[in-house]
């Protein structure tokens, strides 16, 4: 068991049902939203400090150098390679608003930066595969009339993940720590779904 790991798993309880949904009106992840852009956001290198010291204090094998300029050109399968992870999602990455709030902690292979045109589109979704056009981080950024820095992302590669953790665990920890650390984190819960 990593001690420091799970002084930072299961400390905060995502709201359930209907209640932690962006969609039909529920506004519980906006409240939260608006607190966390009331506080001063912390400058990008030093969100790379804390995070790139976690991971090591933890045991992951990561980078030192995590800002990825156009992140929507990342080759995943080469980051697998180049890291020796065990599976290309096994990576932590973060999107910054353009005034320099972390707009989501996340993890897996799918870095975007979508958000909605107007508020009729939140509650749109695929018809194909029935799931929702827009993700929570893209939608409460719209609400809060803020947008994406779509020129980097934060991607932290997670090799060597201890036994008996997964991408999921080292996320939630990650998304605690920044928030003892007084990171404001717009979609507050999402490195706990």
């Amino acid at each position: 068991m990593n001690q420091l790991l799970e002084k930072y798993l299961n400390v905060i309880k995502a709201p359930r049902g209907r209640a932690s949904s962006v969609h039909f009106g529920q506004t519980r992840r906006y409240k939260k939203a608006e607190e966390e852009s009331k506080k001063k956001p912390v400058a990008v290198d030093e969100i790379n400090d804390l995070i790139t010291s976690f991971l090591k204090e933890i045991g992951i094998r990561t980078t030192d150098h995590p800002r990825y300029e156009n992140p929507l050109q990342i080759n995943y399968q080469e980051m697998k390679e180049k890291f020796e992870l065990a599976d290309e999602r096994d990576i932590v990455w973060i999107k910054i608003t353009k005034d320099g709030y972390i707009g989501v902690v996340a993890t897996s292979n799918d870095i975007n930066f979508n958000y909605p045109s107007g508020e009729n589109d939140y509650d749109k979704k695929d018809k194909k595969n029935d799931e929702w056009i827009f993700d929570t981080s893209g939608i409460l950024v719209h609400k809060l009339k803020k947008c994406w820095d779509e020129s980097f992302a934060l991607v932290f590669p997670l090799a060597k993940i201890p036994d008996g953790y997964i991408r999921g665990d080292i996320e939630e920890a990650v998304g605690n720590m920044l928030i003892e650390n007084n990171v404001p984190i717009l979609d507050y819960y999402s490195h706990i779904y």
